[in-house]
């Protein structure tokens, strides 16, 4: 008895008699065996000899933990006898630190210190609360946020607080089944080797006065307990007990990690005991909503862990990923993912879809009580009216037709995929339960959206979901889930039913992009992944939402840069090519525009099916921008031959262009920017309008982009400048504007002919303000040829108004850019004509 500690023993002991036995000498005796020694079963045999031999050894054995306060006291001096609990108590801290690296998510070197975790806790030392706690949902970090905490405050050379004894435990060091006769002052004199005759508080507080120190006792890993409804309040009363016995003595500060659930019936627990409640330190982030004090990472601190993952390239990172790593337990999964695959960059949300289907497969598909936890989350969404109503819902709503899944319903709280928390409504409190992650709850919402359509994603699939989720951001998030599916399934053919949708050009150019990275992201483990492209003609149904040449939306751009690593024939990657060397050309990119011509040498055979060769076009403006023109050329010449009427393609009265027809319409008008003038411009447009007639009445937008530089070259021209066409000309596009047919880069094209025709006007304040707004977006996504032009604007008016030293400035400016560029200034004329 003695050396349990124990006055009587009742059979509940034996069972952790039995275990301590194991424990300490490594043999075992069974807890019936035990039970009849102790007279609590029959004994039909006698004791074996090895049964009583163990129970000497057991009995003799001095424990580890309980050093007795004479040996102490005779052989130790203060000084001494202080050193071997510091000793005692870094052993055990240390172990504590191996285990959670061993057990962290990702490689621990490559996680980083939390800083307010560092503000809290020396606000928390200095004051006089006994004890706080970090507190959050499951994976938020919080065993590696202590951990960091414990090396940079106590044991790295130089720590704050070096001088301070620091004891850090697991949760089962304490609470675990063979301790639950011990109070957790026991354990922690055992942990340092004190007697349990000594008095901890009464000890420690003689020690801060001698030696000026404190105990800074952590407790984590409360997770790792097996706890009931019976556990749990002993180990809320055994802490109660432990900060009631601090009292007031601040030579021992208690520090404890808990997941939100726990704490919140702890909490619940001490709010009615002003006592405890204000030893607490809540600390700086605390939400009683959410019952939380942990908030996500800062930008710096994801910037930090993707600085030790990727040294030399973390700034390649997609930032709004980085924004969505925010949460801890996020960067595992990412992790994971990119050891899998390490070549795979995105910057779409492909990766944090992917992300959150591994948190929800393994949280739930591929977890205990599976099938009732995935009840659970669909019932939710159901009770949400499909996340048409409020984001939680009541609790006794939930549990009245799946009470008999308790199990289930406690490790969805307990896996941080769930959160109960209290909501006011009509002067009442109720209990009510919501996803914690919004993402995970438009997953659900999803998946019953598809089960209500027979799991066919058709065009009344995709019109509801627009329709019923107009103005909700989880719209475009159930068209990512929906495009995730589709690639899968093979069934590429439904993605027409998405892109007919009446989008805007943003969700447009960006959903494409999400197509686009999704298919490189499986073409890595399906190699028959182009073949099927290829038999559904996915290529030509995207392409016929890229003629439309957004170059300011820079998912346009990526997106066909995605595109041609998954194109399917030459035809389809020359098309990609063609329209991304366009915006190198109007970027006066010469080192882009080289190396695009490079990877355009293996497409010139099914370049020279083209009416007019766009890889000896490319070619060509390239030699004007690097000051090598040629001006005699075959291409040349057969623009002026379509400026002169000739039918390149053949009259098509009732037709409009095919997407190889546009592209060489624009290739020929850049290629004037460089060979020609504005008055040559408009021949060009002339005779593409005398080719297809029809683009005249038509809603397309390629018809808007051709107006809107119809618009520009007639203003810029000041012979040519008749008022009453160019109205008619921008009534025209604001029609097209309306009806959805414009995008950012139309609309730039359209504000640089209203400074133009301001300018004509002589209206030169209104011309200075539109062209000034012109410049900014030009320079913004690096379109130097229209920047130039609108210097070129400006100089011209200053030189009007006699302004010497703005003339000047943006002479410069120009200049400028140029000489960045490494582009001769002869190539553009100082002055506008």
């Amino acid at each position: 008895m003695e050396k349990i500690g124990a006055k009587t023993i009742s059979p509940s002991d034996c069972k952790s008699i039995s275990f301590s036995i194991q424990k300490e000498i490594h043999k075992t005796i069974s807890e019936t065996t035990l039970k009849r020694l102790f007279g609590f079963a029959k004994i039909k045999n006698e004791f074996s000899k090895y049964t009583i031999n163990t129970l000497f050894e057991y009995v003799e054995k001095v424990d580890d933990d309980d050093v007795l306060e004479d040996e102490f006291l005779v052989t130790l001096q203060p000084q001494g006898e202080l050193l071997q609990v510091r000793s005692n108590a870094f052993e055990t801290t240390l172990n504590t630190l191996k285990y959670i690296r061993n057990r962290s998510s990702v490689p621990y070197e490559l996680t980083t210190e939390r800083k307010f975790a560092r503000f809290d806790f020396e606000y928390f030392y200095s004051n006089k609360c006994s004890f706080t706690s970090y507190i959050s949902q499951a994976g938020y970090g919080k065993s590696i946020l202590l951990s960091h905490l414990v090396e940079a405050l106590f044991l790295n050379e130089g720590a704050k607080y070096k001088n301070d004894i620091i004891l850090f435990l697991n949760a089962t060091d304490v609470f675990g089944e063979q301790y639950h006769l011990f109070s957790i002052e026991d354990r922690i004199k055992a942990k340092l080797g004190l007697s349990t005759k000594i008095d901890l508080i009464t000890y420690f507080k003689e020690k801060r006065e001698k030696f000026n120190i404190k105990l800074i006792v952590i407790i984590d890993g409360f997770q790792d307990l097996v706890t009931d409804k019976v556990t749990k309040p002993i180990i809320f009363d055994k802490l109660i007990n432990l900060i009631s016995n601090i009292e007031d003595n601040e030579s021992i500060k208690i520090i404890c990690s808990m997941r939100s659930t726990m704490w919140s019936r702890f909490y619940e627990k001490i709010k009615t005991i002003p006592y405890i409640r204000n030893k607490w330190c809540s600390g700086s982030y605390f939400n009683i909503k959410d019952h939380s004090n942990i908030p996500p990472l800062t930008a710096d601190e994801v910037d930090d862990i993707f600085r030790k993952m990727y040294p030399f390239d973390h700034q390649q990172i997609n930032p709004k990923l980085k924004s969505q790593l925010k949460f801890p337990f996020h960067i595992q999964w990412y992790y994971q993912l990119k050891e899998e695959s390490p070549t795979f960059n995105s910057f779409t949300d492909i990766i944090f879809f992917e992300i959150i289907d591994r948190f929800i497969q393994e949280k739930i598909y591929r977890s205990n009580y599976a099938t009732e936890k995935i009840l659970y989350c669909r019932k939710i969404v159901q009770l949400t009216s499909f996340g048409k109503g409020n984001a939680f819902v009541l609790k006794s709503d939930l549990i009245k037709e799946l009470s008999v899944f308790k199990n289930a319903y406690m490790e969805l709280l307990a896996e941080g995929i769930l959160m109960e928390e209290k909501q006011y409504q009509d002067g009442f409190i109720l209990d009510c339960v919501r996803f914690i992650q919004p993402h995970v709850f438009e997953y659900f919402l999803f998946i019953e959206l598809l089960d209500h359509f027979q799991n066919d994603m058709n065009e009344e699939f995709f019109n509801e979901i627009n329709k019923a989720y107009y103005g909700n951001q989880m719209r475009f998030q159930l068209f990512q889930w929906s495009v995730r599916l589709i690639i899968r399934r093979d069934k590429f053919h439904q993605l027409s039913y998405l892109l007919k949708l009446n989008l805007n050009n943003y969700e447009r150019n960006y959903l494409i992009y999400f197509i686009a990275e999704n298919l490189n992201y499986q073409l890595k483990d399906n190699l028959s992944l182009i073949e099927k492209i290829k038999q559904h003609n996915l290529h030509e149904m995207i392409m016929n939402h890229l003629i439309h040449f957004d170059f300011i939306d820079s998912f346009y751009k990526d997106a066909l840069s995605s595109l041609i690593l998954v194109a399917d024939t030459n035809k389809n990657a020359l098309i990609y090519h063609v329209i991304l060397s366009i915006f190198d050309c109007l970027s006066l990119e010469q080192d882009r525009i080289k190396n695009r011509l490079k990877q355009m040498e293996s497409l010139q055979d099914e370049a020279k099916k083209w009416e007019i060769n766009p890889y000896q076009t490319i070619y060509l403006i390239y030699l004007k921008i690097s000051g090598k023109a040629n001006t005699e050329n075959d291409i040349l010449l057969k623009i002026d031959y379509f400026k002169s009427g000739e039918y390149l393609f053949g009259k098509n009265e009732n037709l409009l262009p095919n997407n190889k027809e546009i592209l060489i319409f624009i290739l020929m008008m850049t290629t004037n920017v460089f060979y020609g003038n504005q008055k040559e411009a408009v021949r060009i447009i002339y005779a593409m309008i005398t080719h297809y007639p029809k683009i005249l009445s038509s809603d397309q937008p390629f018809s808007t982009y051709l107006f809107s530089i119809l618009a520009h070259t007639k203003s810029k021209n000041l012979l040519d400048n008749k008022t009453s066409l160019i109205e008619k000309i921008h009534t025209k596009l604001n029609h097209h504007q309306s009806i959805g047919n414009s995008t950012p880069y139309i609309q730039s094209i359209y504000l640089s002919s209203k400074a133009y025709q301001s300018k004509n006007q002589r209206d030169y304040a209104t011309a200075l303000i539109y062209a000034e707004k012109c410049v900014e977006i030009y320079k913004r996504n690096n379109l130097t040829t229209d920047e130039i032009s609108m210097y070129n604007l400006m100089i011209n008016i200053y030189h009007i108004l006699e302004n010497e030293e703005k003339k000047n400035e943006y002479m410069y400016k120009k200049l400028t850019v140029l000489d960045q560029k490494k582009v001769s200034p002869a190539l553009f004329n100082i002055m506008v004509d």
